[in-house]
């Protein structure tokens, strides 16, 4: 099968999910290719060997999408997929505003635009409208979480062409290995080490957390892994609490996870958030909001604890509750979570489903 994989960008989640998918394909024998805008990405970056990569110029300007729509079409005619994927909001518009005769078009929308909370009513409205005429200009949509499939019904997008398929991860020896070691370890730690993975902007509540780091207790310690990309949240905190070391890929993004204690997703609207299944798989305690899709990750005193206010006074009183007996409690739950939801050969198992029966 040849699987021709359309994105805007190579950051964040949707290149992790994009990556792991092109992987797992490639290793079962599929021949695949990469579309992504060549001032989004750096071939370093793609982190995929054996991955054909093709270049196309994006735009968000909605004068210019038809003219980039009608050249992807003459570029994806070219190829002769059998599957085409479309990933996020703009290549999934660029996607279906053509009609292709043989191939099979796919849409993850990695959470819907219509809910977005950082733009006016009325363009939630005109994305919801554009999203309900293309519902039909593909094979089947894959949403990431019931959220997205309950966003879908309100706004009267058709579920006859919706699938559900949750996102999963491979488990790794370095967090096996880990995990292994923390359960019979005696660790003289007293510090509590708090990560936080992500953009730094509106949507992933990073100003959330830059409210509560003040009001934190002496013994937690804060680790910022991320940088601000559109519409990013400027830092404001110079205390000695916290450690910002900037954007890091998936296989430090690993490693930095197992010297945390506890990963905060103080999100305000999601698909199906990465950072927590990365977490869960390193065993890790989650603090998250309780908006969108994270509390279907998280089951509140088991595997995390979930906001009951999106605040920076709320986030810190639950961050300041926890003891490191808590945390490895929770931790080791979160693990469990993990191994029964959230494994990749659960995940590949139900999308390559759908692509072999759309």
């Amino acid at each position: 099968m040849k699987i021709v994989h359309v994105v805007e960008t190579w950051i964040g989640g949707v290149a992790n999910y994009v990556r792991a998918l092109m992987i797992e394909q490639r290793n079962m024998g599929h021949e695949i290719v990469l579309l992504c805008d060549p001032r989004n990405l750096k071939l370093a970056d793609i982190g995929v060997d054996g991955i054909m990569v093709v270049h196309y110029r994006s735009s968000r300007n909605p004068i210019l999408i038809p003219a980039i729509a009608y050249k992807l079409k003459n570029v994806l005619a070219d190829m002769n997929a059998d599957v085409i994927h479309c990933h996020s909001t703009f290549p999934g518009l660029y996607v279906r505003l053509n009609r292709f005769r043989n191939e099979r078009v796919l849409y993850t929308p990695h959470a819907w635009s219509f809910m977005k909370r950082d733009i006016p009513p009325a363009m939630r409205h005109a994305f919801a409208f554009v999203e309900r005429a293309l519902s039909n200009r593909c094979t089947r949509i894959l949403c990431m979480s019931f959220d997205e499939v309950r966003a879908a019904k309100r706004h009267r997008i058709g579920l006859d062409n919706i699938d559900l398929v949750y996102t999963g991860i491979a488990s790794d020896a370095l967090s096996e290995r880990s995990i292994e070691a923390a359960a019979v370890a005696v660790s003289p730690a007293t510090t509590i080490h708090i990560g936080y993975f992500g953009r730094l902007d509106y949507q992933k509540g990073f100003d959330i957390l830059l409210n509560a780091i003040p009001l934190l207790r002496e013994g937690l310690h804060v680790h910022v892994f991320g940088t601000a990309v559109r519409g990013g949240v400027n830092v404001r905190s110079n205390d000695p609490r916290v450690t910002y070391h900037g954007w890091v890929g998936p296989d430090e993004t690993r490693r930095a996870m197992l010297d945390m204690d506890v990963i905060v997703v103080p999100s305000r609207w999601e698909g199906l958030a990465l950072v927590p299944i990365e977490a869960m798989r390193a065993g890790k305690v989650l603090v998250v909001s309780s908006e969108g899709s994270l509390p279907e990750q998280v089951i509140h005193g088991y595997n995390g604890l979930m906001l009951r206010e999106l605040s920076g006074a709320c986030l810190a009183d639950q961050l300041n509750a926890l003891s490191l007996d808590e945390c490895r409690r929770m931790g080791a739950n979160a693990r469990h979570v993990f191994d029964h939801a959230f494994r990749a050969d659960r995940f590949f198992k139900s999308l390559m489903s759908c692509y072999e029966n759309a």
